[in-house]
């Protein structure tokens, strides 16, 4: 069956709000008491220094270091008052819907090892803060694996490593592609034509992870300033202050007026900033969490972060702890449904859970042959896709802004399916040009400099003026997901994977 691609509509047209129900992640099979449905106050509060939109681990973090962290505010005696809006409840878009692994990709951007580097120090940061504060989020270190499965993909790999002999020697010597079908199957992938593997990746249970964060704010006795999440409140527009240089974010139940506006929205971040309809597009993706045949219990289980890269085939695979179920959450598929401009993540696709629960018996090499596995959970969530595949991070120019053009709107968004190796320091990013340019408000461009300078922040996630612009000249994100997810689509027809078109019942 045909993706059926749409016919572009949504070129050019905002995000809507995110669905008021959701498809049942299983990362939400364990929520946090303390979140449901959690209002810090009953009456949203009138006033804030600093409103963050969106709760995911990238409004987590900016959170996190405007109060809690090393950095946390010092602009006065009383810090500063932050208030976080989430639509629906905390953590319950993509950060709580994502594969639960955290691979940085040392070799994708050969040219500019910024990129390698920053998604290195967001995993070390990352690891450092879960084992300083015993977070509980199944956080293990394991080996990443990156499994080619086309001949251009290993030829495209085989010239990154031989950049990064120049160009980032240090990180070279962390990757290696490995091609004989001893040490591919010994990575459990027989079929792929090579791997790259590196020592730095992990899997974790994404949620907890922020839920953590979110909790121990709302707990704490020593902020440097005050946090007030208001979930089930979602944003809906933003306009300038009549009477200040400031905000109104405006809600269903009522306006707050602020000086600093931070986007954590990541897909859903040109519903109030339309000017991003084109550079940051909505992508559902989808999600199993499948019971071990015995192949993969036990001793045999797996022991790696997994990607899988082909013509059209972005998937990937963790394991959980043997002890508490050893699902294998695996995720992709996105070659058997739209996918690109799609908000709704109250749908499962029949197309995609099937493939995903028989995909690895194939991939694996495992000996069930024919079988599938036994899904729990299976969900969909909403990804951010960016124009030129870089995040989007920094203060807007006066130029993106629609109504009066004035500063403190920031965003950190556009994660392109890459978020979980990008979004802390991202988020950390964003607050420190925040406080920065508090501190020293007669020189906001030094500031904003300073705090990406700070964090390491890649050239190329910087939002400007300038890169918009350049972005916009680029082949726009749906036809270049086309052209990636037809060659799948073509390889599926050919192999004779194509599914049927009648989705049984209980699936879209």
């Amino acid at each position: 069956m045909s993706r059926q691609h749409p016919a572009l509509p949504h070129q050019g047209s905002a995000a809507g709000l995110p669905c008021e129900r959701s498809s049942t992640s299983f990362w939400h099979s364990q929520p946090l008491p303390l979140l449901l449905a959690h209002r810090s106050t009953r009456n949203l509060p009138q006033t804030a220094d600093v409103v963050i939109i969106g709760s995911g681990i990238t409004g987590a973090s900016v959170a996190h270091h405007l109060l809690a962290g090393r950095n946390g505010s010092r602009n006065n005696d009383h810090g500063l008052n932050v208030v976080m809006l989430e639509a629906r409840e905390a953590c319950w878009g993509a950060t709580g819907r994502n594969g639960g692994h955290c691979q940085p990709l040392l070799f994708e951007c050969p040219n500019d090892p910024s990129i390698g580097h920053f998604e290195l120090a967001n995993f070390h940061a990352l690891q450092k803060l879960i084992m300083d504060e015993n977070i509980d989020c199944e956080f293990v270190a394991q080996p990443g694996v990156r499994a080619i499965y086309s001949r251009h993909h290993l030829e495209e790999a085989e010239m990154a490593l031989n950049i990064m002999r120049t160009t980032a020697p240090d990180l070279h010597k962390m990757i290696r592609l490995i091609t004989s079908r001893k040490s591919l199957a010994r990575y459990r992938i027989p079929s792929a034509k090579g791997a790259l593997i590196t020592d730095t990746a992990a899997r974790m249970w994404p949620y907890k992870f922020v839920a953590h964060i979110l909790s121990s704010l709302l707990t704490a006795t020593d902020l440097k300033g005050t946090f007030n999440l208001q979930t089930l409140t979602p944003a809906t527009s933003l306009s300038a202050s009549p009477d200040s240089s400031g905000w109104v974010v405006h809600t269903p139940r009522g306006t707050i007026h602020t000086q600093k506006v931070v986007l954590a929205t990541n897909a859903y971040t040109s519903h109030l900033l339309p000017t991003f309809a084109d550079l940051i597009v909505p992508c559902r993706g989808q999600m199993s969490a499948l019971l071990p045949l015995p192949s993969v219990r036990d001793d045999n289980r797996l022991q790696t972060s997994l990607g899988f890269l082909g013509d059209g085939l972005d998937d990937y695979l963790i394991q959980r702890p043997n002890e508490r179920g050893g699902h294998l959450m695996f995720g992709g598929g996105r070659q058997h449904s739209p996918s690109i401009g799609v908000t709704d993540d109250s749908v499962v696709d029949w197309q995609t859970a099937s493939y995903l629960r028989k995909r690895l018996v194939d991939a694996l090499s495992l000996p069930e042959t024919g079988g599938e596995f036994t899904a729990t959970h299976e969900w969909s969530g909403i990804m951010g896709f960016s124009r030129d595949e870089r995040p989007w991070v920094g203060p807007v120019p006066a130029s993106a802004l629609l109504y009066d053009q004035r500063p403190g709107l920031y965003v950190s968004a556009g994660y392109t399916g890459h978020g979980m190796p990008n979004t802390w320091l991202c988020g950390k990013a964003v607050a420190l040009m925040v406080q920065k340019t508090i501190e020293f408000p007669n020189d906001p461009d030094w500031a904003v400099e300073m705090a990406a300078a700070e964090v390491g922040l890649p050239t190329s996630y910087r939002l400007t003026a300038e890169r918009m612009a350049r972005a916009l000249q680029a082949e726009i994100v749906e036809k270049k997901d086309r052209t990636e997810m037809d060659r799948r689509e073509a390889k599926d027809r050919d192999v004779g994977t194509v599914m049927s078109d009648r989705p049984p019942s209980g699936y879209a």
